[in-house]
């Protein structure tokens, strides 16, 4: 990302001097859906752009290895009339046959873009433990099919929320190609700072396009958050949009807000998705998400 001038904080530090986060390996948790192959290539532009490593986990269905065993499950085919026992022996092949063209997809757009990339598959829920994600510096999650059940919701759930997850995760959802506007929901001016930070570092979105939302804030807060669009302005030419604060009396704004096409950005311990409702609001939306720790 080129900065075209030194952007400065609230307190007067320029910007362009605070730490930025490297991220030079990336996990990419990818599964059988038919969106898979749109989030590799979201995954590879974000690795290209970042001088990033890129590891790939291929995430095997548990559960059918678990209802192949029963005896009675019977599987239809598009291209095969009639039904077929699901055993776990073709079950396997399947597994690993979908691996195999996963793998060939994943290396075959990372040559394109000159990315290194790993590979491997598990089964069941990934991750299963926090080691799993010790050498990652951003996780990158394919969504589609595990949000509209349960899994991941309850892996998140286990975990102690959102706020639990050690490490900044991008929940991509199948989306064909990342919005180029993103929302940001403030509950602190830190939380606005490295999110502005963050959606041009990873996905090079413009000030122009990019909205904050005041949520929580006490009056002092809001004053430092528009002098902090304020001072874009100044340093950069163009700003980032500043909502009215979120609140019981215009909770309508939000819905209408996430009516249009753009990356949701959110701290993973803030006070937005400490609700529950929230979050699952935002985990079952279309909307691309980003959780910032």
């Amino acid at each position: 990302m080129r900065d075209r001038g030194a952007m400065t904080n609230p307190r007067g530090t320029p910007m362009s001097d605070a730490p930025r986060r490297k991220y030079r390996r990336i996990l990419l948790q990818i599964d059988s859906s038919m969106h898979s192959r749109h989030t590799m290539v979201a995954a590879i532009e974000i690795a290209a752009r970042l001088g990033g490593e890129l590891q790939g986990v291929f995430v095997e269905d548990s559960d059918l290895a678990t209802v192949s065993d029963l005896g009675f499950v019977r599987e239809y085919r598009f291209l095969s009339p009639g039904a077929h026992r699901l055993d776990r022996p073709t079950l396997e092949a399947q597994f690993r046959a979908m691996a195999r063209s996963m793998q060939r997809q994943l290396e075959q757009a990372a040559r394109q873009r000159q990315v290194a990339v790993g590979f491997r598959a598990v089964r069941g829920a990934w991750p299963a433990s926090e080691s799993d994600l010790d050498d990652a510096d951003l996780v990158i999650i394919e969504t589609t099919g595990r949000l509209q059940s349960r899994n991941l919701r309850d892996e998140i759930a286990r975990r102690g929320g959102p706020s639990k997850l050690p490490r900044p995760t991008l929940l991509l959802k199948g989306a064909k190609s990342l919005s180029a506007e993103a929302l940001i929901i403030c509950d602190s001016v830190s939380v606005a700072e490295i999110g502005v930070r963050t959606a041009r570092q990873l996905l090079s979105i413009p000030l122009s396009n990019i909205t904050l939302l005041p949520l929580g804030l006490e009056e002092d807060a809001r004053a430092r958050l528009v002098e902090f669009a304020t001072s874009l302005r100044e340093s950069e030419g163009e700003t980032v949009r500043v909502l009215p604060p979120l609140s019981a009396e215009n909770a309508h704004l939000l819905k209408e807000i996430l009516a249009q096409e753009m990356l949701v950005i959110a701290a993973a311990d803030g006070l937005y998705l400490r609700d529950p409702k929230n979050l699952q609001q935002l985990l079952t939306s279309r909307h691309p998400l980003l959780l910032l720790h």
